[in-house]
C-alpha cells in the first residue's frame, strides 16, 4: 500500500525530468535553425554583392569599349 504513492511521485518526477530535457533540445534545436537561417541570409547577400560589383564592371567595360567605338 505505501508503494503506490512513491511510485506516482517517481512517474511524475520522471515525466518532469523528461519535460525539462524536451525543453532543453527544443530550444538547442530552435538556437540551430536560427544560426542557420542567418547564415544562409549572410552568405547570400554576400554572393549578391559580389555579383552586382562583377556586373557593375562588365557594364563599365561595355561603356568604354562603346565609347572607344564611337570616336573611331
Amino acid at each position: 500500500m505505501t508503494d503506490a504513492p512513491q511510485s506516482s511521485a517517481t512517474a511524475a518526477d520522471t515525466k518532469a525530468e523528461y519535460l525539462k530535457a524536451q525543453k532543453k533540445r527544443n530550444l538547442f534545436i530552435g538556437l540551430a535553425l536560427v544560426v542557420f537561417v542567418a547564415l544562409v541570409f549572410f552568405i547570400s547577400m554576400a554572393r549578391m554583392a559580389q555579383g552586382l560589383k562583377k556586373d557593375a564592371t562588365l557594364r563599365a567595360m561595355a561603356r568604354a569599349q562603346a565609347a572607344a567605338s564611337a570616336s573611331k
